[in-house]
């Protein structure tokens, strides 16, 4: 009889690529054959449970994992942390005074969790093109310039060639856009689209290669890099009691709407979006097939399911989300029409929770 070692190459990364992320990392500590099945090429995360991120003080956040129901603790480089696009990454941010520019404020880092990868980002007071960002005053009355929304590009682990953009508001009001390109030292600042004003950002991800922006005009723009320029693609035709999220599903830009109860602000139903950049158009659509969403604070993930996926208390075609009037975790059904309570998040790990999709 054959022995597990003796397994073929192609049958070992089938294995691999079915497992959750606490056992792919398990399966490839097993021998030198194992680790070489057990890559990041072969694990697909947007196939496998998101993870619940708590941060719990003192510069540490816990991981419920939501597939094996274990929390996994891990130290992180800041004391605030937000998830962002794409969503294996999250933001830290610490108090502090910066050396580089001899002066207090927020210092940022890009990190990833599982791969314990971190990007410092530069100071917020080293712009260039300032007359991009002629609100931005820095020694100005009020709270220290923060970011607000934040987005990167994909491919970072693997190439070390990324480019970040990000919002940057002082006391929840505007200061401007900018973006921070790998190997250079400073951000650059973004015009708004051509013949409007700068307005905030509910929503900005990185999709197909572009950023994607929504504001709150429910105008959807997207990023010329090249001009450093916001241009204008379409303004959503519809306009919900709630809140929108863009998330990529299943290769498709998506707007999905989690609306609101007049009586209570309780989520009572969802609505999803199909947009077309190219176009300048949307379509409603009744159903996410094998896919589910999971909405943050600000965010969303999408996971997608095929013939072999397995996760258990999470279905397809359903939209996940926080309700905050009882700390609990909700899903929409697509197919129903129906919120019910999702049992498997316990409700002492939804409160302050975020969803994040660990990936190398």
């Amino acid at each position: 009889m054959a022995s597990w070692e003796d397994l073929p190459q192609e049958i070992l990364e089938l294995i691999a690529g079915r497992l959750a992320i606490e056992d792919f990392l398990a399966f490839g500590a097993v021998c030198t054959l194992w680790r070489s099945a057990a890559t990041k090429e072969t694990y697909n995360a947007k196939s496998k449970a998101p993870w619940l991120m708590i941060p719990v003080g003192n510069g540490t956040a816990e991981f419920f994992s939501t597939s094996r129901g274990r929390i996994h603790p891990v130290k992180l480089p800041g004391c605030r942390v937000q998830p962002l696009s794409p969503p294996q990454w999250i933001l830290t941010s610490r108090w502090g005074y910066d050396q580089r520019v001899s002066r207090w404020g927020h210092e940022y880092r890009i990190f990833n969790p599982l791969s314990q990868v971190g990007i410092e980002l530069p100071s917020l007071a080293k712009l260039r093109h300032k007359s991009r960002l002629s609100l931005l005053k820095m020694r100005g009355q009020g709270g220290a310039p923060r970011i607000h929304r934040i987005a990167l590009s994909s491919g970072t682990s693997s190439s070390g060639d990324y480019t970040v953009m990000v919002t940057i508001c002082r006391d929840l009001r505007l200061l401007g856009y900018a973006i921070h390109r790998s190997g250079e030292d400073a951000w650059t600042g973004v015009s708004p689209a051509a013949n409007l004003p700068r307005s905030n950002f509910r929503q900005l991800i990185h999709y197909d290669g572009r950023f994607v922006a929504l504001d709150t005009h429910n105008r959807v723009m997207t990023l010329d890099e090249r001009e450093c320029r916001m241009q204008l693609r379409l303004v959503l035709g519809q306009t919900f009691a709630g809140y929108p999220y863009l998330v990529e599903c299943s290769g498709a830009l998506l707007v999905a709407w989690k609306i609101w109860r007049q009586e209570d602000g309780t989520v009572e139903q969802a609505r999803v979006f199909e947009v077309d950049l190219k176009k300048g158009t949307q379509e409603e659509i009744k159903s996410l097939g094998n896919a589910a969403l999971f909405l943050n604070g600000n965010s969303a993930i999408s996971v997608e399911f095929d013939a072999e996926t397995c996760l258990p208390g999470i279905k397809p075609n359903r939209i996940y989300f926080p309700e905050k009037k009882d700390e609990k975790m909700h899903y929409y059904s697509m197919k129903g029409g129906e919120v019910e309570t999702y049992s498997d998040a316990p409700s002492v790990y939804v409160h302050g929770a975020t969803w994040i999709q660990p990936d190398f």
